[in-house]
């Protein structure tokens, strides 16, 4: 019997860990041991201490609550209950919120949260105190200081709410604005780094073409310089060969056999004096033409020509003797 209480306690409380929901404690008060405020006192929650609500009985007068590492029961007048993100005073609400309905075994409650305490050997005791008293535990009452607090702490969070809620639809239009103005701002830097990638490959081309056109350039530069210098050499040996042909015949006329070739120029001269008539002569040898000039006799003027016996006789002095042998 005791077992299957156990077993049944278990299963009623495993579901209540689960839906415990945070609350909020509105003035200080006693943490129970069971629900009501002749149970033993576990420990002291001071005000606007934070705790999770497990459940509520029937009726929802008192609520199981956690509070540091202790279990115990707290009357729901002294708590309040998050709600759509908001605290809302426990009783006020206690229609709308639907708190979980969870029982209360004091043999198997107790024996999983106050097996060391003092007063847990005395159980059977306590059992049928809650026995005597189970009907009490479902009468809500109101302590107006808590309720004051507890409706006020309500209003505030309302209005906070609201404030949030106009703040938060203010920041949401405000990033929407932002994330637009972000995306914006993502195309214009990508149509940025496209101009920017564009601009280095036309540069690069240009560059690159920029090369190729100097390398072109110095190439013909290099085929034109060289036949250029072909022409000039050839044009200088020209120069050199026809300097040449023009000092020869210079060296010709300066040689003996030139000297002698040139004589009868010379003495050629004598030839435009008036010829003496009837005067042979004189053999002149190929010498020079002073010596000719030298052997030849002295005319004979006072002596007029005779003539010679047999009418065409040789002149005087005959054959033979016109001319000196020498």
């Amino acid at each position: 019997m005791r077992l299957r209480s156990i077993l049944l306690a278990a299963l009623l409380l495993a579901p209540t860990a689960a839906l415990a929901a945070p609350g909020i404690v509105t003035v200080s008060t006693g943490l129970r041991a069971g629900p009501g405020t002749g149970f033993p006192l576990v420990d002291r929650i001071p005000g606007g201490a934070r705790v999770n609500i497990h459940g509520c009985l029937r009726g929802n007068a008192w609520c199981d609550v956690s509070f540091s590492d202790d279990r115990g029961w707290v009357s729901s007048q002294y708590l309040e209950y998050l709600y759509r993100n908001r605290y809302v005073y426990l009783p006020d609400y206690v229609d709308q919120i639907d708190v979980p309905v969870v029982p209360f075994v004091l043999s198997s409650y107790w024996s999983s949260y106050y097996a060391g305490r003092p007063w847990y050997r005395r159980h059977a005791y306590w059992n049928n105190y809650w026995s005597s008293h189970q009907r009490f535990a479902n009468r809500m009452t109101i302590d107006p200081r808590a309720a004051r607090i507890g409706r006020a702490a309500t209003r505030d969070a309302t209005i906070a709410l609201e404030r949030s809620g106009v703040h938060a639809r203010g920041n949401a239009a405000i990033s929407g604005r932002d994330a637009a103005t972000a995306r914006r701002d993502t195309a214009i830097a990508r149509r940025d780094a496209a101009i920017a990638k564009r601009d280095a490959a036309v540069a690069t081309e240009r560059t690159r073409a920029a090369r190729s056109e100097r390398f072109a350039h110095e190439r013909a530069n290099v085929q034109s310089r060289n036949p250029r210098d072909v022409q000039a050499r050839v044009m200088r040996e020209q120069a050199t060969g026809r300097a040449a042909v023009r000092a020869q015949p210079m060296a010709r006329a300066e040689t003996p056999r030139a000297r002698a070739h040139e004589a009868p120029r010379v003495s050629a001269a004598p030839v435009s004096r008036p010829a003496t008539p009837h005067v042979a002569q004189p053999k002149v040898s190929h010498g020079s033409p002073m010596n000719a000039r030298a052997q030849m006799p002295a005319p004979r003027a006072a002596e007029p020509a005779k003539a010679h016996a047999g009418g065409g006789g040789a002149p005087a002095g005959g054959p033979g003797g016109g001319h000196q042998k020498h």
